[in-house]
């Protein structure tokens, strides 16, 4: 049996952190053995770790893509626990899980045959490319495993059942980290592979994560039903989930873009620039780990109370979110102001490497409590059922605030200027996103502009699967 709204009881930052915490612990290992990876193909090589960069770009266009069709079942899933339908959140559930194995099917063929002119048309030289092919060609026949056990995650998240999510991801990461030396440096007699070997440490790792995932979500929690389903019910799931999904998708690719045109204008500077910003983005990803963790429990939290009908709880809770990530941010800042000369001499010791790592790491950290905020107000208008407003907000911040700026920066203040557009287009938009956020649920608005429209019907949605 599917647990009831957990979420619309008790105090609201108890009800946040029994989420953020296991969602941080997921999320710190995930991003430590990415940075542990990060740090094992430095020891290889710096052409390898310029590589290595480049597919950051693309991993995370497509993490997206999943993330994106995780926060629709999420989103849905929320209100539907909310409302108290059991049945159809297993519905949901077993009905996004195969949305999204067919998106991830038909999107590794399409990337496989699609590595060569890609990473050319983003600048990667031919000292690069190979070691970039050999990984990607990987990393594509492992999408699919990569993506299920992160949506099965969503999932459990979405009930309120944030500490199974939390031992998925950890157990995930756990694994990568044991892989990634055996591969990458040939142990156990094993051939040296290089970045080729952390491919194959991820792929293996994921198809084991989905197997107890699945055996997780069937077995223990109850949340896939194979029974008897019609085709006009499934096409029903997909609909409600992408709804949401697919803005929020949109919304989410933002990110990977900005890094591709980073990447794109850094090439220019030489591989050293690249290799620095890839170390740098890699301690960011950590140290902001709090906000990430956050973004993703707000949503949930919102819509459990907003499907229950205590939308002044889920008010209070969008306002504790955006103290947390201001505090959050401003800590961050000062810590890397203070030590960002050492940071990148721990992953290269190339001091043009070491010089761009420093130049990010002083900077970009100063608008993190500003993005912070941007993530809660995107998250709450997804977990609402309003998602094109979080992409309206990912657009301006990209094509009208920062490609301009980067591009001007870049001109007139070379890897810096790259470096200041960042920071003042995460800046603007986070004063943006606090605003939009407060005009439409902070103002006593009896009505909320609508939301109530979508806080319900999902939970009444067709029994006909």
């Amino acid at each position: 049996m599917v647990a009831p709204a957990k979420l619309t009881r008790g105090t609201i930052s108890a009800g946040l952190m029994g989420l953020v915490l296991p969602m941080i612990l997921g999320i710190t290992s995930n991003l430590a053995a990415a940075l542990f990876e990060t740090y094992l193909l430095g020891l290889v090589g710096t052409n390898e770790l310029a590589a290595y960069s480049f597919t950051f770009a693309v991993t995370g266009a497509l993490g997206s893509l999943s993330l994106g069709i995780s926060i629709g079942l999420s989103s849905v899933l929320a209100r539907t626990v909310g409302g108290g339908d059991h049945d159809q959140v297993k519905r949901l559930t077993t009905d996004g899980l195969g949305l999204l194995a067919v998106v991830m099917l038909v999107t590794s063929v399409i990337g496989y045959f699609s590595i060569e002119p890609l990473f050319r048309l983003m600048g990667a030289d031919e000292d690069t490319l190979h070691h970039i092919v050999g990984y990607m060609q990987i990393w594509y026949i492992a999408l699919i495993f990569f993506s299920l056990p992160s949506m099965g995650a969503n999932a459990l998240r979405a009930t309120g059942d944030a500490r199974i999510s939390g031992t998925i991801m950890v157990s995930g990461a756990a694994l990568q980290a044991i892989l990634d030396p055996i591969f990458i440096f040939g142990w156990f007699g094993l051939p040296a592979l290089g970045l080729e070997g952390a491919a194959w440490a991820v792929f293996i790792s994921r198809i084991v994560l989905c197997a107890a995932t699945f055996y997780i979500l069937i077995k223990q929690e109850d949340l896939i039903d194979f029974g008897q389903r019609t085709l006009a019910g499934v096409l029903h799931s997909w609909r409600s989930i992408l709804a949401v999904g697919l803005p929020a998708t949109a919304t989410n690719l933002i990110g990977p873009i900005s890094t591709a045109i980073i990447v794109s204008l850094l090439a220019g500077y030489g591989k050293e620039a690249v290799a620095g910003f890839g170390i740098a983005s890699r301690v960011e990803a950590l140290s902001v780990i709090p906000l990430f963790a956050l973004s993703a429990s707000i949503g949930p939290f919102v819509g459990q109370n907003c499907g229950a009908g205590e939308k002044a709880r889920a008010n209070q809770g969008m306002l504790v979110s955006f103290l947390w990530a201001m505090l959050w941010g401003l800590f961050v800042a000062i810590i890397f102001f203070l030590f960002s000369d050492s940071i990148g001499a721990l992953f290269d010791d190339d001091p043009l490497v070491t010089e761009y790592t420093k130049l990010y790491l002083t900077l970009v950290p100063f608008s993190y409590g500003a993005w912070g905020v941007l993530m809660m107000s995107s998250a709450t208008f997804n977990s609402l059922g309003r998602p094109l407003i979080s992409t309206s907000m990912s657009v301006v911040r990209m094509f009208v605030i920062y490609v301009p700026l980067a591009y001007i920066g870049e001109s007139l203040l070379g890897v810096t200027g790259i470096f200041v557009a960042t920071c003042v287009s995460n800046i603007a938009m986070g004063l943006i996103g606090f605003g939009l956020n407060r005009w439409t649920y902070g103002g006593g608005m009896s009505d909320w502009l609508g939301v109530g429209e979508y806080s319900l019907p999902e939970s009444k949605a067709v029994k006909s699967n």
